[in-house]
């Protein structure tokens, strides 16, 4: 099917000692309607990759009715068959414009900073929320999401963010990027080179919270960690 995952060579591997060994356990589950006089894999092509290599008959369940893109989705995150990379990966292959573009920033700043998907997705979005509500804006599973960030301003978050890796390599989580970038877009007097030299000075005091109101507060002590009342500088919380 047009939008299915990749298949993997690592899992056609794993799999084929096993088939070549006992056999297909498992049918391949196809729709009923046939295009262009083929079967449309909803579930199993890797086992068809492995049957095909084998040159063994391929043993196929044809479904009662016909799977679109958004049916195998739901199937596949219902059974926890697909990681949402494979989700997203899935729509853009499709043309869908929102993933297409976030898919291929993601594969670019994964391989440069290891940036998450689910992190870059909220940051793109522009905000913490997540959905899984049908036609939601918020929803990655469904086709629905929007990318809504400025592009520039979402690099520009990231590469700053990456920059504290150094002291913790694990702290691109979304709260840390989300809380940079809400100071970054509401806060003019936020500078993240200052807070970059405060955490290098102060390393035991970066410490990234989970929650965005933690997360802030730790921002601020950190930022102003013994400067001169004068020199301090209070953020909102609640940005």
């Amino acid at each position: 099917m047009p939008g299915n995952r990749i298949v993997s060579p690592l899992i056609v591997k794993k799999l084929s000692a096993s088939i070549a060994d006992e056999g297909q356990l498992n049918e391949i589950e196809v729709n009923p309607t046939k295009v262009n006089g083929k079967w449309v894999i909803i579930d199993g092509q890797h086992r068809f990759t492995v049957c095909k290599q084998l040159g063994i008959p391929v043993e196929v369940k044809v479904n009662k009715k016909d799977f679109s893109l958004r049916d195998l989705v739901t199937m596949n995150t219902v059974r926890k068959n697909w990681a949402i990379a494979d989700v997203v990966a899935s729509y853009a292959s499709l043309g869908y414009p929102h993933y297409v573009r976030l898919n291929e920033v993601y594969l670019e700043l994964k391989k440069k900073h290891g940036v998450s998907l689910l992190v870059l997705a909220r940051l793109a979005h522009g905000t913490l929320a997540q959905s899984t509500s049908k036609h939601s804006k918020a929803n990655l599973w469904d086709g629905s999401w929007e990318w809504k960030t400025d592009e520039a301003t979402v690099r520009s978050v990231i590469e700053q963010c990456a920059k504290f890796k150094e002291l913790r390599p694990n702290c691109l989580t979304d709260t840390f990027v989300i809380c940079v970038f809400r100071l970054m877009k509401h806060d003019p007097k936020f500078k993240v080179k200052r807070l970059l030299s405060q955490a290098h000075k102060y390393p035991e005091k970066f410490i990234p919270a989970s929650r965005k109101q933690d997360m802030m507060r730790m921002i601020e002590e950190l930022y102003n960690w013994r400067k001169t009342s004068i020199n301090r500088h209070y953020i909102d919380i609640n940005l």
